[in-house]
């Protein structure tokens, strides 16, 4: 039986009153992702679709060549770091049982912008290379091939992954949250590693569940009507992202408080 006391939150989810397991990580994740859902969905509904940016063109265009990918990779760059910025600030004035306010948020992010494009490229580099590059990789490797080349991706994208609300949380610089999140996650990287791979797994499951609808209606549709089944598809991926990229900037940010108190416990033994 564990000897864990239940986690207990009166105003606001932080700051956190002990050390949490992966799975209460996970609980506590949920239910700011539940409160700030409403709140945050157009701004996450904006991101997913620029996140799409390329894959979009090149379904609905033509293919795009090779400086037409990077430059819609760097526009796609330029934007995200902005909006994740906005929806964490967002996250963590829910967290803290506070009123968010949409130009305080604004005016944080355009102030910090250059800066943000280096956290987040720390952050999240490998998942969004991925991202990038996966429209160019599928017509070399099968989808379960990249499943299988990004598993090993989780232990770096562990140590450096919170130093995204370390920059916007705590307003610490680039560097600065860099440093610190490999301090802190270091030897918990197993714990953030875990909470990541759950967390990928859980919109996995809604992103199959996608593709099944689009499966099933496709030979009800006919040939005659791959745009169609193109729209549906692309429309369920941005419902589906849209609700996706809260929760898992929920899952960071309390990840992140769960590892800076475990950091302070072990200092202060």
């Amino acid at each position: 039986m564990s000897s864990a006391q239940p986690l207990q939150v009166s105003d606001g989810l932080l700051p956190l009153p002990r050390p949490l397991m992966t799975g209460e990580v996970l609980d506590a994740a949920f239910r700011l992702f539940r409160a700030g859902l409403l709140r945050c969905l157009p701004y996450s509904g904006l991101a997913v679709l620029v996140l799409e940016l390329p894959t979009l063109y090149s379904t609905f265009f033509a293919p795009a060549s090779f400086s037409v990918h990077l430059l819609t990779s760097l526009i796609v760059l330029l934007l995200s770091a902005a909006l994740l910025g906005v929806i964490t600030l967002r996250l963590l004035a829910v967290s803290r049982g506070q009123r968010p306010r949409f130009r305080a948020e604004i005016a944080t992010v355009l102030r910090r912008w250059p800066n943000a494009l280096i956290a987040t490229i720390a952050a999240l580099g490998l998942p969004l290379l991925l991202i990038g590059l996966g429209p160019m990789l599928n017509n070399v490797l099968p989808t379960v091939a990249l499943l299988v080349v990004a598993v090993p991706l989780l232990w770096p994208t562990a140590l450096f992954v919170v130093a995204l609300p370390a920059f916007w949380c705590d307003g610490l610089g680039p560097l600065a949250a860099i440093a610190c999140a490999v301090r802190i996650s270091r030897r918990q990287s197993w714990r953030v590693a875990g909470a990541l791979l759950a967390t990928v797994c859980m919109i996995a499951v809604f992103y199959v569940l996608s593709a099944i609808v689009v499966g099933m209606l496709s030979p009800m549709l006919g040939r005659a009507d791959l745009f169609l089944i193109a729209t549906v598809s692309s429309m369920l991926s941005l419902v589906v992202g849209a609700f996706g990229v809260p929760f898992v900037l929920a899952v960071l940010i309390v990840a992140y408080e769960d590892l800076k108190l475990r950091d302070r416990a072990r200092t202060a033994s």
